[in-house]
């Protein structure tokens, strides 16, 4: 009896003290993972130089690591995305670099509105299809503050924070056969049936080439690629919308105006391009498959030049290119992961002589794993764990996570060889995604730094 009694008793006060932390709002700084236990210290490896203005915290090596790599939470990056109004969150955040300094940052679905700034709730936010937002630089230096976000925004309500629909915005590229009429879009309301999902870009002679793929929003199936082409020489404008917003919708002559668009250039259901590599006088496409990747290349250093496709030949068994968009069949024979590989958001880049792959594991897993090839097409080898993602958030309110997506690779951010990666959580209850504390810090990318992550290959690619 006294057993129970003391147990009910702790109950009341762990109840007590969780009810005291969410009224005050305060964000807690969790473990790595509470219930496992640091690693001995690694005293043969040298940690790396971090300067206290990058704002980075140790993730401690609990044994969800590779050996001798060194894994910090990115606080700087993660505050810059902590907006309050306007562009609030979304699921994606591919980056691009841009000539000046600038990176440019694509989003799927995102939440536009507002959000209390002490509770971090959103409030009545729409939920645009697609979004653009440009990472400042000046003068060449790379800006790394919420000042620095510039959403290029098409805003219902800027101006009337009484009036319906405040700081709500509109999908940024409509998909052609979008069902929503000219006076809908007006009053802020969003296609749900077929739409854009964003692609990787690429940034040459003044202009930014970036891929879309036209889906069915329900189904999230793709079934074309389409181009759009935008002006980098022009000017960011001020004024469009608050003196404190610098968000601005591009208009001709300003910068990242856009130019053009092929709608729909290249009709199939492989998202071709999802992530891109340019080498030689190629640009690599790389699009998810069954878990798996398939690759294409253009024949010249402009995504608006003939494609080409790397098929596996149904007789010889050998790997060709080919001008001719793939059936599913050869598609399925032709994946360039070695030993049946199952990745998820392939990200590839290149160091040295030897190309890597970055990804997720298959479905919403939490490793991310590295992968190497001597050639950008594969096949891809030597699957090695380079990381766990944490399984709790700093934010306020629930800490946990539904699922994690979007484990994308920023090479433009890194500062010192160090790989650079964001992933983006969800909740199981969409409820999650606006009512409680720290709802809004879900459905947003999260940062990470990964030091000496070389040190998992000692032997060299064959």
């Amino acid at each position: 009896m006294k057993k129970s009694k003391s147990y009910a008793s702790m109950l009341i006060l762990m109840t007590l003290a969780l009810f005291t932390s969410c009224d005050d709002y305060d964000i807690i700084g969790t473990d790595y993972d509470e219930d496992m236990q640091e690693k001995p210290a690694r005293e043969s490896v040298t940690p790396p130089t971090i300067k206290a203005e990058w704002d980075l915290e140790l993730i401690p090596d609990v044994g969800r690591q590779a050996d001798d790599i060194f894994v910090y939470k990115d606080l700087k990056y993660n505050k810059m995305f902590s907006r309050t109004q306007g562009w609030t969150g979304g699921d994606g955040g591919i980056s691009t670099p841009l000539p000046d300094g600038s990176v440019l940052w694509s989003f799927n679905e995102s939440y536009f509105g507002c959000v209390d700034a002490t509770k971090r709730t959103r409030l009545n936010p729409n939920i645009p299809r697609n979004t653009l937002i440009i990472q400042h630089a000046t003068n060449g230096v790379l800006g790394e503050t919420q000042d620095d976000l510039i959403c290029l925004a098409d805003y219902v309500n800027w101006e009337d924070a009484t009036a319906e629909n405040y700081m709500w915005g509109r999908t940024y590229l409509r998909h052609p056969n979008g069902n929503k009429t000219a006076e809908q879009i007006a009053a802020g309301e969003i296609d749900n049936t077929r739409i854009y999902r964003v692609g990787a870009a690429t940034a040459a002679s003044g202009k930014l080439q970036m891929l879309w793929f036209g889906t069915m929003a329900v189904t999230g199936k793709s079934n074309a690629i389409t181009l759009s082409s935008h002006d980098l020489n022009g000017s960011i404008p001020t004024g469009r919308y608050t003196a404190s917003l610098p968000d601005y919708l591009p208009k001709e002559g300003d910068y990242m105006y856009m130019e053009d668009v092929n709608h729909l250039m290249i009709s199939g259901n492989t998202m071709f391009g999802q992530s891109i590599l340019t080498d030689g006088n190629h640009i690599y496409l790389y699009g998810p498959s069954n878990n798996s990747v398939a690759v294409a290349r253009t024949t010249s250093l402009d995504l608006n030049s003939a494609w080409e496709y790397y098929i596996r030949d149904a007789v010889t068994g050998q790997m060709q290119w080919q001008d001719t968009y793939p059936s599913s069949d050869e598609i399925a024979r032709s994946l360039i992961m070695a030993n049946s590989y199952l990745v998820n958001n392939p990200c590839v880049f290149k160091k040295g002589d030897t190309y890597y792959m970055l990804s997720q594991g298959s479905g919403y897993s939490t490793s991310v794993y590295l992968y190497r090839s001597a050639t950008p097409f594969g096949p891809f080898t030597d699957e090695k764990l380079l990381f766990n993602l944490p399984s709790y958030l700093d934010k306020l309110g629930i800490t946990t996570y539904g699922q994690v997506s979007k484990v994308i690779l920023h090479e433009e951010l890194s500062r010192d060889g160090e790989l650079v990666i964001s992933a983006c959580t969800s909740v199981d209850n969409n409820d999650d995604n606006y009512f409680y504390a720290g709802s809004a810090d879900f459905s947003r990318p999260w940062f990470f730094r990964i030091y000496n992550w070389e040190s998992i290959y000692s032997e060299s690619v064959e």
